[in-house]
């Protein structure tokens, strides 16, 4: 099962590509939550101190949105007509 999965993709099949892409980048987005909007932050009278955590934890959700991003993409671009 997992070798006809496994070959499916180095087959370069974009729609497998998209799923696995949308997959890890939901995961991705299940851990470290969704980036902070910095509109959100702006008029804060309060500075918050950004700890290399934090930075980590935005970097890998903005990471997930990437993915899910480029899996759509892959998915849209196996649609066309062969």
């Amino acid at each position: 099962m997992f070798n006809a999965a496994i070959q499916t993709l180095l087959s370069g099949d974009l729609n497998a590509i998209g799923l696995v892409l949308g997959f890890v980048g939901g995961l991705l987005l299940f851990f470290f939550g969704l980036p902070p909007m910095g509109v959100l932050n702006q008029g804060a009278y309060v500075e918050i101190e950004t700890t290399p955590r934090m930075k980590l934890y935005i970097r890998l959700s903005q990471l997930g949105l990437a993915l899910i991003a480029g899996g759509f993409a892959c998915q849209f671009l196996a649609l066309r007509p062969a």
